[in-house]
């Protein structure tokens, strides 16, 4: 909090002649700036007259601030939000000060030339010196805020662009470019898009951006509702393999992804395919999925109502079986096609005897009219597996995650 410093009659008439003379001061000021601090003097964007000005207003709070007046901090906040805005690095700003600081006590001491004068400033030199630092304290929080307030805006702003191009809002392949080169993803590589569902606020992909960032993927992330939806671009085609990998490695919920595409423009299709892609795993379950690999998962999840349809009418008995039941018989039948319809490969799966199996194979084709042992009924049998697992049927093993 700022404070009001004591002043002697002799500092408060030192200091009063720097004031008569603060315009030519803060051109001297300025100088010294631009010459011991090269990020103010490389940047184009201040220009000196601005840059003269904002040392005048801190100058003259200054000089007040020694003469005994309240002390006041505006004019050091103005000056870390511009600096903040004109992007001038922190570290420069807090040097500014610093020579600033030296430069006021250098005038005071060649004007201190009897020892009254000299013993007084001697005496105030350590509360100047904190009132230089709750300078630059008060310039540096404004910059903080600023830079922080920015940060948001571009957020906000970035995730609007984002939308726009998922949305189809971009319309033209020019506009979507565009889009693309502001986000800093308008690479030579293919695209993917990835939809992440969203449990209970938890993240579902933690570390994503820097995961894939270090893998040569650029990304851009936006929040949904119950969902996390980003754009990748790749440097490459081979670079596929490796964005799924580093999405499965940290996935905490169903992920999906699209298809590779070369250009934003496709963004929209590509957003939909990741959202089947989510529906192509089990409820409930962690994992990656990409668009297209499971063909049969595809078309159930892309007509929930007439997988539901299937699965009744291909496993009505079974499903009107108990729970507990119901899913033995569904584990059984998932770890024979798991296993290429091999019933020692589902008894060691399921880590039974192969005659269990077998029996319970046969129970199914009593409930359902259906054996594995007949093509067209196998078809349809797995069809039917397929909707149930995807659907998160009560007492379903697809909700309990037992398959992969």
């Amino acid at each position: 909090m700022a404070t009001q410093l004591r002043a002697g009659d002799r500092v408060v008439e030192l200091v009063g002649r720097l004031l008569t003379e603060v315009d030519r001061l803060a051109e001297d000021l300025t100088d010294k700036i631009l010459g011991g601090e090269h990020s103010y003097a490389e940047s184009t964007l201040p220009g000196r007259d601005q840059l003269r000005a904002v040392v005048r207003d801190n100058l003259s709070t200054m000089f007040a601030t020694l003469q005994g007046r309240p002390r006041t901090l505006e004019a050091p906040r103005a000056a870390g939000r511009l600096k903040a805005e004109q992007g001038i690095p922190l570290a420069a700003l807090l040097h500014a000060y610093r020579l600033a600081g030296r430069f006021v006590w250098d005038r005071l001491l060649a004007l201190a030339v009897d020892e009254e004068s000299m013993v007084q400033l001697l005496h105030m030199a350590s509360d100047m010196w904190a009132a230089i630092d709750d300078y630059s304290g008060a310039a540096a929080d404004a910059y903080r805020a600023t830079v922080e307030d920015q940060s948001r805006r571009d957020a906000t702003a970035r995730s609007m662009m984002l939308t726009t191009l998922l949305d189809g809002r971009a319309g033209t392949n020019a506009s979507a470019w565009e889009i693309a080169r502001v986000l800093d993803l308008d690479r030579q590589g293919p695209y993917l898009v990835v939809c992440a569902e969203v449990h209970d606020g938890v993240e579902p992909l933690p570390s994503v951006r820097g995961r894939l960032r270090a893998a040569g993927i650029g990304s851009e992330w936006i929040q949904q509702i119950g969902a996390w939806v980003g754009l990748l671009s790749l440097p490459g085609e081979h670079a596929i393999a490796a964005a799924i990998g580093q999405l499965s490695d940290i996935a905490l919920s169903r992920i999906g992804v699209s298809r590779a595409f070369t250009s934003p423009v496709k963004a929209p299709a590509a957003w939909r395919q990741a959202q089947l892609a989510v529906q192509c795993l089990p409820h409930g379950t962690n994992g990656t999925h990409l668009y297209g690999s499971a063909p049969v998962s595809l078309l159930a999840a892309a007509s929930p109502d007439t997988a539901e349809e299937v699965a009744l009418a291909v496993l009505g008995p079974l499903l009107a079986l108990p729970p507990q039941e119901q899913v033995t018989l569904l584990e059984t039948l998932h770890a024979w096609f798991a296993g290429g319809g091999s019933t020692t490969a589902a008894a060691d799966h399921l880590h039974c005897h192969r005659n269990t199996v077998l029996y319970r194979l046969n129970r199914i084709a009593e409930l359902t009219g259906r054996r594995t042992t007949d093509a067209e009924c196998s078809a349809e049998l797995y069809i039917a597996l397929q909707a149930v697992r995807l659907g998160g049927r009560p007492g379903s093993f697809g909700t309990r995650g037992t398959m992969d």
